[in-house]
């Protein structure tokens, strides 16, 4: 009689657990719909590497023209839109793959058309961030330039410093 009670209890306990779990799934998927927010969909591409120049924040950096290198979008942004006007602070949102987060945070920059870097920070996973799913993601850049216009920036972290695991993109953005 004994072994059957605690079978039982093994058995309820298992259920339970089971059941406990699909909930929370169900609850994280709904937490993370942006249902208000109409994403641009940007696929993964890899910039050259930057050069400095010298101490003054500037650097060579070269835009490729944005060409779809895979059909699996790899980056939602939802804000700010591409060519958007953008004033500071700009809060930046979108989801990337897990994958691009190193604890918990990847790079994002402010570049002018010419190259100098306006504003550089880290955007922070708004979820489990140990995944290969998209990620939300939020940053504040706190700015001031006389550019026109420019690009924002949205890197992988590499804590390797490897160039096979370097990617980014960008989207261009009016001041």
């Amino acid at each position: 009689m004994k072994k059957e009670q605690f079978l039982l209890i093994i058995v309820a306990i298992i259920l339970v657990s089971a059941i406990s779990l699909r909930v929370l799934q169900l609850f994280d998927k709904e937490k993370n719909k942006n249902e208000n927010l109409v994403p641009l969909v940007v696929s993964e591409q890899t910039l050259p590497a930057s050069t400095t120049t010298d101490n003054t924040n500037e650097v060579d950096v070269v835009i490729p023209e944005q060409t779809a290198t895979s059909t699996v979008p790899t980056v939602s942004i939802f804000q700010p839109l591409s060519a958007a006007i953008v004033s500071s602070p700009l809060e930046v949102l979108g989801q990337a793959p897990g994958n691009w987060f190193f604890e918990a945070t990847l790079p994002v920059k402010l570049v002018a058309a010419d190259g100098e870097i306006i504003a550089a920070h880290y955007a922070e996973a708004q979820s489990d961030w140990m995944t290969e799913n998209l990620v939300p993601f939020k940053a504040t850049l706190e700015f001031a330039t006389t550019a026109t216009s420019g690009y924002l920036i949205v890197s992988k972290d590499n804590p390797s410093g490897l160039p096979e695991n370097d990617a980014s993109f960008q989207i261009p953005v009016n001041f």
